[in-house]
């Protein structure tokens, strides 16, 4: 009876943990939208930006990027249509930003046009579906500088705070302060 009981615990301390786990590269996505675009209506929006490119198997950068690139992070955008990616240029309604985000992900992991893409990872691929008229090069550094600005952001004092450095004899061993006096019964 008490096995079970043990695990069930464990198993809920250990969803606990993994659910107060910060998501680093949210961290540096919300890094850089505080350094390049302080305004933007993106700012917050990290942890769901990270959640759907996992659940559609693609880079967490590439939405900001093209935000980036279609709306200047949100700084100019269809505000009722809540349309930052551009998509059908800019005429697509969607119910708020998020949809937006889950959208554009969805739609370059499986839409038909975007195979090249998901086959080559290069993203001038993307750029000739997405963008659809010339010229390509603006765009496609627009991109690039999201990309590789995002990639650039330090998280390394996020990350130490998510995993000390502990050396093998603290591991091992308490300070003589550290010990608590056991309390001798006598009879």
């Amino acid at each position: 009876m008490k096995k079970p009981v043990l695990l069930f615990l464990f198993f809920v301390i250990f969803l606990a943990s993994a659910a107060a786990a910060v998501d680093l590269r949210a961290v540096k996505i919300e890094k850089f939208l505080a350094n390049y675009c302080p305004e933007s209506p993106l700012r917050g929006r990290g942890p769901e930006m990270v959640r759907y490119a996992d659940e559609f198997g693609l880079d967490y950068r590439l939405y900001l990027a093209i935000a980036g690139a279609e709306s200047g992070f949100g700084r100019r955008y269809p505000k009722k249509k809540h349309n930052l990616t551009g998509i059908l240029n800019g005429e697509t309604r969607f119910r708020s930003i998020s949809d937006n985000i889950r959208y554009t992900n969805q739609l370059i992991a499986e839409g038909k046009w975007y195979r090249r893409y998901r086959r080559t990872k290069n993203l001038m691929d993307l750029v000739y579906i997405f963008k659809g008229v010339p010229p390509y090069e603006h765009y496609l550094r627009n991109l690039r500088f999201v990309l590789d600005g995002i990639s650039g952001v330090s998280i390394e004092k996020e990350y130490r705070a998510e995993h000390p450095v502990i050396s093998p004899v603290e591991a091992n061993s308490l300070r003589y302060d550290q010990v608590t006096p056991r309390r001798v019964i006598r009879k």
